[in-house]
């Protein structure tokens, strides 16, 4: 039996060479395997052992296992093999050869037996990564008119895309086709891209070429509406092409800041609202207003907290660390600031891999937050070496000759920042010693409980 290798070309997802062994004649078994979800089935591979020959044979029953990803009817429509049609065995096999190249599946295994019912066809699946979809600078459609379109395609979908394949050429290409139903210019392409907030990624769908500009954003909340620190910084958005993903990284770095930090810690947005701006009676112009919506839900004040869990820092030293004064708004950027505040005491210890565990309990009635949280001080590390590295050996020496940390001093990570902050500059601000930069790394053993610390002078 001949082995080839075939090129498969999706879209813009470039060219990729995939390999097919070979499989006796005896099984009635097919493995399609659909790296990136992008493969092609070589039809001298298929064999089977019931007697289906060229003629046809009506389908008695279409399985599939490994994926719960779509209902099996959604999937037999898709590859055209419904229960009922009469098929042969060269459309049995373009059917697994598209649904591998659906991009949905990263495996696909199929094994079929002819009985007196007909034909009986199983997949075995295995999914491959698919991501949520993103439509960024759309204005001139709801998310629910996109979907319509994108559910009209016969294609399977659950609101999200693969990441290569024919699927996601075939959504691409539909989007592509209601822009040019409503004679809108532009190219629409497909990128994996980060969720703003999250590490989450999505498949952000944008069209390129529309010139679609946020005249004025606004806020169904009067807090966002008035807030002058959002106001100081909204020509990230006011004047700047429109898209949502630039929108929602605002909303993250500016907008949502703004109320947890005023205790609103269960605050929610929506999606942004485009309206173009003129007359409704008026063909629509290149100028849209924006508005985001938010659901800011009760404010919290500080309720406490219980400390569990530590040693080297008593209550007291936590407590004034934190900073919360009880009945103040619970500000969450001043309590991000306290937690990191602890964890640089304990570094100052030489507890280098303290962390804290807070868990937040919300008493809604009263409007109070209170916080159970355990810290885990870890190893409290000593110093151990002190690697130098790019100096001179007269310069090494009059380095080593002020560091203050000798060997098996507790370490104290204050004095390593202070150091690459300002200090080793003053130690040589009389010399000819010049540098550009400080490379740094601590080596902790916990065998030993010492920490190495390595320079290196550029």
């Amino acid at each position: 039996m001949k082995r080839e290798r075939l090129p498969v070309t999706h879209g813009n997802s470039g060219r990729r060479r995939l390999y097919f062994p070979e499989v006796p004649w005896s099984m009635a078994v097919l493995v399609v395997s659909a790296i990136l979800a992008c493969t092609a089935v070589c039809p001298s591979t298929l064999a089977q052992s019931t007697g289906l020959g060229p003629a046809t044979s009506k389908v008695a029953s279409v399985q599939f296992s490994g994926s719960n990803r779509f209902p099996a009817d959604v999937l037999a429509r898709s590859i055209g093999l419904a229960p009922g049609s009469v098929v042969t065995r060269r459309e049995i096999e373009s059917a697994a050869d598209r649904l591998a190249r659906l991009g949905w599946f990263s495996e696909v295994h199929y094994k079929f037996d002819s009985s007196t019912k007909g034909v009986e066809i199983q997949f075995a699946l295995q999914d491959a990564p698919c991501h949520p979809m993103w439509f960024d600078n759309f204005p001139w459609f709801t998310d629910s008119e996109i979907e319509h379109v994108l559910q009209a395609t016969g294609m399977p979908y659950n609101g999200s895309a693969p990441e290569s394949g024919i699927g996601l050429d075939t959504f691409r290409e539909a989007i592509a086709d209601l822009l040019k139903s409503r004679r809108i210019p532009g190219e629409v392409e497909g990128e994996l891209v980060q969720a703003p907030g999250s590490d989450d990624m999505v498949e952000r769908f944008r069209v390129n070429g529309a010139k679609v500009t946020v005249n004025a954003l606004t806020f169904s909340d009067a807090l966002a509406e008035n807030a002058l620190a959002i106001k100081q910084v909204e020509d990230v958005i006011v004047g700047k092409a429109y898209s949502r993903y630039t929108l929602a990284i605002f909303v993250v770095e500016h907008v949502r800041p703004a109320y947890t930090s005023q205790g609103y810690l269960h605050v929610r947005f929506g999606e942004p609202l485009p309206q173009f701006v003129g007359e409704p009676t008026k063909p629509l112009s290149n100028e849209i207003v924006v508005q985001l919506p938010v659901e800011p839900g009760p404010q919290y004040h500080w309720g406490g907290i219980e400390w569990k869990g530590q040693l080297a820092l008593d209550v007291s030293a936590l407590n004034t660390l934190l900073g919360f004064a009880s009945g103040e708004p619970a500000n969450d950027l001043k309590l991000q600031a306290g937690w990191d505040a602890i964890t640089k005491e304990y570094a100052k210890r030489g507890y280098l891999e303290a962390k804290i565990e807070p868990a937040p309990q919300f008493d809604d009635p009263k409007g109070l937050v209170s916080y159970s949280a355990r810290v885990i001080e870890g190893i409290q590390y000593r110093m151990g070496q002190l690697v130098v590295t790019g100096l001179s050996l007269s310069a090494e020496r009059q380095l080593l000759s002020n560091w203050k940390l000798a060997r098996g001093d507790v370490f104290d990570n204050s004095y390593l920042e202070d150091f690459l902050n300002g200090g080793a500059r003053n130690i040589f601000k009389n010399s000819p010693v010049h540098f550009e930069h400080i490379g740094h790394l601590l080596k902790p053993d916990p065998q030993t409980r010492t920490v190495d610390v390595l320079l290196d002078f550029q």
